[in-house]
C-alpha cells in the first residue's frame, strides 16, 4: 500500500496520542489527499461525497431548505422528485394533448423514440413546440405543496425492460446549488416518493463542475463538523429530551405515544412527552418506513441543538418509555453536522467544540466499522460510548498459573480460517459488574503502526459468533471521535483521480469498466449462471463476455444474494454475489461483486461505492484519466 509522509505522520501521532495540525482543504489538494484525509477542493471544483445536501436556489418558498441528493457518475441525468406534473404546448397543433400523450406524438413527429434526437437536437424545434411543464415540489418541513412552471427543456425516453412501449418524462432546467456551486441543470421530473434521496444528482450537473468521492456521506460537511457528547439534553418544542447516539440506524428514534396517520391530509399526529410534560404535534408525512417488519411514519421533527439551533431531523415516532433515552439520533443528521465524542456526554450546552479543533488536539478518529490487528491477525474493531480499557471479545478464555504468575489462553482464527492459540502473561484483573476481567499487553496494529496496549478479555455474548475488538477510550491520550460519513478511516488509501471510464483487470481479465458512484456494489455481466451447492457451499458457475470478444467461465462461491427494488410492474430483480479480484492501476481488492446480464450495455462492468472508497475521485466528464485508453 502507497502511504505519503503526511499519512505516516498523522497514523503515528493518533495512534500515540499525539497532537497533529488541523488540516484545511488546501492542504490536501495535491499528493498528500488520503482517504483518512480527504479533500474538499480539486482543480477548483468541489469534490462531493456519495451524498450531499441539495438546495434549490431559484425557488423562494424553499430558500435554505436541504433535499438529500445521491451523487451518482453512472446517471446521465439529474432526477428530482415533483407530483401533479403536467405538461402542455401553446402550439395549436398539440391543441387537445398533454401530459404522456403530447410527448409521444412530439418523439414521434420528430424522429421516434430509437433516434435519441432530443439529447443534442431538441432547441432546434423548441420554439416550435412551445412546450411547457407544471408540477409541484412538497415542501419537507411543512407539507404545502410548492406549485412551479418552466419551459419544457426536452423529452425524456426511457425503455422498459418489460415492455417495448416507452415511457416519456419531461426535462426541465432549474438551477440547483450543491456546496456553493450553483449549476442551472437539466433535471428529470418523476415520483421518487419511495427512494431515501428525493433528488439523484447526475452528469447534467456534475459535469464539468464537480468530482465525487463516494467514500464519503455528505463529505462537504465533515471541515465544518461541531462535536457532540454521547448524552445531550436537546429540546423538542421547549421539551427536555434526554439522548442517545446510533451507530446502526440511518433514522432518528424519538419518544411519542397516541400516533395517528391521517392519509387523506398526509399528516401524522402524536403526542410528546419529557419527564411530566406532554405536547400534541402534528407534522407532515414525508413516507412511511419499513422498520422490524413494522411501518412507521416519517416526518422531519425540529431539534433544539443548543447553540447550533434548530435542525430539522428525519424521524419516526415509537414509544420509548422503557428506554433510557427519550431520543436516539440516527447517523443521517450526524453525518450532516456532527462527529461524535465517545467520553464526553455534552458539548452543545454552550461549551461547543469543532472536529478540526479536536484532530489538532491529537484526537484519534475512527469510523463505526474498523479493522485492527491484534497479535498479528486482522479482526473487525468497533469504538464504545463507556469502555475505557479497549476490549477483545473472545470465544472463551483459560487462565493458569505457573509459580506465581497466572497466564491466559485464548484463540483467534487467522486470514485462513485457521485458530491461532495464544498466551499471554495476565498484567492484573479489573472487575466489572459481576465479571473479572483479565487484563494483558497484547500487540495492536492500527494505521500501519504497532504498539503495546493493555487489553481486557471477556466472553463473547450469545448471539455474537466471532471474536471482535472494542476501542476504548484509554488507547489515545486524548479523545476518541467516531465520523459515521465512512467506515474503515483507519485504513489509509491515496486519493487519486479517475473518469467514468477506465481499464481495469479483474481475474486476470483487462478490460474497459465504468465507475458508477450510485452503485454501492460492483456489478459483472454474467449470463448461463447456475448456482448449486458444493460441499454444503453455496456456488455460482457462469460465463462473462465482453463487446471485445473476451470470454471466460467462472466457478465461485456465492457469499450473498442481492434483491433489487423493480419498478413498478416489474419483478424483483435478485442476483448473486461472489468475490472477485479487481485492480484498477494500483488498487487491488478482493470485492463483492453482483452477477447479471449485462449484454446489452456498453460496459460489460460497473465498478461500485465498495471498490471505489479505496480512493478512487471520479470525473463524470472524462474517461481514461487514471489507465490507459486501450488500443
Amino acid at each position: 500500500m502507497r502511504k505519503t509522509v503526511l499519512t505516516l505522520v498523522a497514523s503515528l501521532s493518533l495512534a500515540l496520542g499525539t497532537a497533529v495540525p488541523a488540516a484545511s482543504a488546501q492542504s490536501y489538494e495535491h499528493l498528500d489527499a488520503t482517504t483518512q484525509h480527504p479533500l474538499f477542493m480539486l482543480d477548483d471544483r468541489p469534490v462531493l461525497g456519495g451524498i450531499e445536501n441539495v438546495y434549490y436556489s431559484d425557488i423562494p418558498e424553499l430558500e435554505g431548505v436541504a433535499f438529500t441528493g445521491k451523487i451518482d457518475t453512472g446517471a446521465d441525468t439529474t432526477s428530482m422528485h415533483a407530483i401533479d406534473v403536467h405538461v402542455y404546448s401553446t402550439n395549436p397543433k398539440y391543441e387537445g394533448l398533454k401530459d404522456e400523450a403530447f410527448l409521444e406524438k412530439m418523439v414521434v413527429e420528430y424522429g421516434g423514440p430509437k433516434s435519441n434526437w432530443w439529447l443534442d437536437s431538441y432547441d432546434e424545434v423548441a420554439e416550435e413546440v412551445a412546450g411547457f411543464v407544471t408540477f409541484a415540489i412538497p415542501h419537507p418541513y411543512t407539507g404545502e405543496h410548492v406549485d412551479v412552471e418552466l419551459p419544457l427543456s426536452r423529452p425524456s425516453v426511457v425503455r422498459s425492460r418489460t415492455s417495448e412501449k416507452p415511457i416519456y418524462r419531461p426535462v426541465v432546467k432549474l438551477p440547483m446549488t450543491i456546496a456553493g456551486e450553483t449549476v442551472m441543470t437539466e433535471v428529470n421530473l418523476t415520483d421518487r416518493a419511495h427512494f431515501s434521496s428525493p433528488i439523484l444528482i447526475g452528469k447534467t450537473f456534475l459535469r464539468e463542475h464537480a468530482w465525487v468521492f463516494t467514500g464519503y456521506d455528505f463529505l462537504q460537511s465533515k471541515s465544518d463538523s461541531q462535536l457532540i457528547g454521547k448524552r445531550e439534553v436537546l429540546n423538542i418544542e421547549g421539551l427536555p429530551y434526554t439522548t442517545s447516539l446510533s451507530f446502526a440506524n440511518r433514522y432518528t428514534i424519538f419518544h411519542a405515544t397516541d400516533v395517528k396517520v391521517d392519509e387523506e391530509a398526509e399528516t401524522v399526529n402524536f403526542t410528546l412527552h419529557s419527564d411530566d410534560e406532554s405536547k400534541p404535534m402534528t407534522l407532515p408525512l414525508v413516507r412511511m418506513l419499513k422498520v422490524s417488519g413494522n411501518e412507521r411514519p416519517l416526518v422531519y421533527l425540529p431539534v433544539e441543538f443548543g447553540e447550533l439551533g434548530i435542525k430539522m431531523v428525519l424521524a419516526y415516532p415509537d414509544d420509548r418509555s422503557d428506554n433510557s433515552s427519550e431520543l436516539r439520533l440516527g447517523h443521517e443528521i450526524l453525518n450532516q453536522w456532527f462527529v461524535i465524542d465517545t467520553d464526553k456526554k455534552q458539548w452543545l450546552n454552550g461549551k461547543g467544540k469543532s472536529y478540526q479543533q479536536a484532530v489538532s488536539e491529537g484526537a484519534l478518529v475512527v469510523s463505526p466499522v474498523e479493522e485492527i490487528q491484534v497479535e498479528g491477525i486482522p479482526m473487525d474493531a468497533e469504538p464504545s460510548f463507556v469502555v475505557q480499557t479497549s476490549l477483545l471479545k473472545v470465544k472463551d478464555y483459560r487462565l493458569t498459573k505457573k509459580g506465581k504468575k497466572e497466564f491466559v489462553t485464548f484463540s483467534l482464527t487467522d486470514q485462513r480460517g485457521e485458530p491461532v492459540r495464544i498466551t499471554k502473561p495476565v498484567e492484573r484483573k479489573v472487575r466489572v459488574g459481576d465479571e473479572v476481567r483479565p487484563i494483558i499487553n497484547a500487540e495492536l496494529t492500527m494505521a500501519d503502526v504497532t504498539d503495546d496496549r493493555d487489553v481486557a478479555l471477556t466472553k463473547l455474548g450469545a448471539r455474537e459468533p466471532e471474536p471482535y475488538f472494542v476501542l476504548g477510550q484509554s488507547l489515545v491520550k486524548n479523545e476518541v471521535l467516531v465520523d459515521t460519513r465512512t467506515d474503515h478511516i483507519l485504513d489509509s488509501y491515496p486519493l487519486f483521480k479517475a473518469g467514468y471510464i477506465e481499464q481495469a483487470t479483474v481475474e486476470g481479465l483487462t478490460f474497459p469498466v465504468k465507475l458508477d458512484t450510485g452503485a454501492d456494489i460492483t456489478s459483472i455481466s454474467a449470463t448461463d449462471i447456475q448456482q448449486f451447492e458444493r460441499d454444503g457451499v453455496p456456488m455460482a458457475s457462469f460465463t462473462y463476455s465482453n463487446r471485445s470478444g473476451q470470454e471466460q467461465e467462472f466457478t465461485l462461491e456465492v457469499v450473498d444474494v442481492m434483491r433489487i427494488k423493480a419498478k413498478k410492474g416489474e419483478e424483483t430483480n435478485v442476483r448473486p454475489v461472489v468475490m472477485m479480484n479487481v485492480m484498477l492501476g494500483d488498487v487491488e481488492k478482493k470485492v463483492r461483486v453482483n452477477l447479471q446480464d449485462r449484454s446489452r450495455f456498453e460496459y460489460s462492468m460497473i465498478l461500485g461505492k465498495n471498490f471505489l472508497k479505496y480512493g478512487a475521485v471520479v470525473s463524470s466528464d472524462e474517461q481514461y484519466i487514471y489507465t490507459s485508453k486501450p488500443e
